[in-house]
C-alpha cells in the first residue's frame, strides 16, 4: 500500500508541476506580449515563481520516499 501511495503522490506532483509552469510561462509570454518594456520585471517574477513551482515535487519527492520506506 505504502508503494502505490508514494507512486500516486509523485505522478500527482509531476503533473502538478507540469500544470503550473505552463500557466506560469503562458501568463510571462502574455504579459511581455501586452507590454514588451516590462519583460526584465516579469522575468524575474517568473523565475521566482518557477522556483516555487519546482520546490513543490521536491518535496513530495522526499515524502513519497519517505512513504516508500516506512
Amino acid at each position: 500500500m505504502h508503494m502505490i501511495a508514494a507512486a500516486i503522490l509523485l505522478g500527482f506532483a509531476a503533473v502538478g508541476s507540469g500544470v503550473g509552469n505552463g500557466v506560469l510561462f503562458s501568463k510571462f509570454v502574455e504579459g511581455v506580449s501586452r507590454q514588451p518594456e516590462a519583460r526584465g520585471t516579469l522575468l524575474g517574477s517568473a523565475m521566482i515563481g518557477l522556483a516555487f513551482v519546482e520546490a513543490f515535487p521536491a518535496i513530495m519527492l522526499a515524502l513519497g520516499l519517505i512513504l516508500f520506506f516506512t
